[in-house]
């Protein structure tokens, strides 16, 4: 039972060729055969792109001291990649510190406040003894007394309170002054080189992470509605002119990977497709952003995939029909 051929969106200025094999029934009727395979070939417009790319700045304003790391080398998640004059936020943060760590007002407090409870215990004994011996305004200002140590040191405790919080906020400012990868990459772009002035939030190198990679492309509506999270697909690049003829060694591969995504919306330009990501393992670094090609997705076959490249064939019955590109 084959495809019929339908017209395919418009997205960008770029008519989407989609592929279909045939539903092939090969065996379906035979108890204990294997299930015949669907597949979905899209042979144009697949593109592998970043996941994640990322322009990372500088958190604070200042001059580039120096940067750690050129053009191609790569950075573990955390590390930094470059840092800003720190010397004024590390003489705040050793003041920071400092005041922090004094303790003379609160043990001075403390010492007002055992004065003032011994003096009080004093006068009660007195009273008790002989209720004439202490006088009203003596017990009543060794009371006052011992109020103001409780509240001298109440606040001694809330100054060093205090002084800590800004020593931990010293301390941040000269975390601040480092430039540090957000995540495992390599460095593609630098924009600031040492002695140059960053304002915040401005951009010093631009990381991407070459391990995991995605495929965009688009399918026809009458196609994509077969199409799952979760199923299994193979990428084959192709360098050359021509998506369907192999041009160098690289061609030869097939990477496995399994679809991610599936835009639940019809695109605005025809309304006749859907935008589907496809995520790809690519710990060789074999696949590269910008590469197009083939891509065949599995529709029966959804699961965990392997990473690494792959020339897994379909199961058994499955005899793809790709369908000739519609003209442009």
């Amino acid at each position: 039972m084959p495809l019929s051929r339908k017209a395919a969106g418009i997205f960008a200025g770029a008519v989407i060729a989609v592929s279909a094999s045939s539903l092939v029934h090969l065996n379906a009727q035979q108890p204990g055969a294997a299930r015949a395979s669907e597949t979905i070939v899209v042979d144009d417009s697949v593109t592998i792109q970043w996941i994640k790319k990322s322009d990372v700045a500088a958190l604070r304003e200042g001059v580039i001291d120096r940067m750690e790391l050129k053009i191609g080398m790569p950075v573990e998640k955390g590390k930094p990649i470059g840092y800003l004059h720190d010397e004024i936020a590390k003489l705040t943060l050793a003041k920071s510190k400092l005041q922090s760590e004094v303790k003379g007002a609160g043990l001075e407090a403390k010492a007002k406040k055992d004065l003032a409870l011994a003096v009080v215990a004093i006068n009660k004994r007195l009273t008790d003894k002989n209720p004439g011996m202490v006088s009203v305004e003596e017990r009543a200002k060794a009371e006052a007394e011992l109020n103001v140590a409780e509240a001298q040191l109440v606040s001694a405790l809330e100054r060093r309170a205090i002084d800590t919080a800004e020593a931990k906020m010293a301390e941040r400012m000269v975390e601040e002054h480092i430039i540090r990868a957000p995540f495992d990459g390599i460095i593609i772009e630098r924009m600031k080189n040492e002695g140059e002035s960053v304002r915040s939030n401005e951009p010093v190198v631009q990381l991407g992470d070459l391990d995991r990679l995605r495929a965009e492309f688009y399918v026809q509506r009458e196609y994509a509605s077969r199409v799952k999270v979760g199923m299994r697909c193979e990428f084959s690049p192709r360098t050359g002119d021509n998506p369907r003829v192999a041009n160098g060694p690289i061609d030869s591969h097939k990477f496995v990977g399994t679809i991610s995504f599936v835009d639940p919306r019809l695109q605005a330009v025809a309304e006749s497709a859907k935008r589907i990501y496809a995520e790809f393992d690519n710990k060789e670094h074999e696949l590269e952003p910008g590469m197009k090609g083939v891509l065949t997705i599995y529709v029966n076959d959804v699961g965990t995939v392997a990473s690494g490249d792959s020339a897994q064939a379909p199961a058994l019955g499955a005899r793809p029909v790709p369908l000739p590109p519609l003209p442009r």
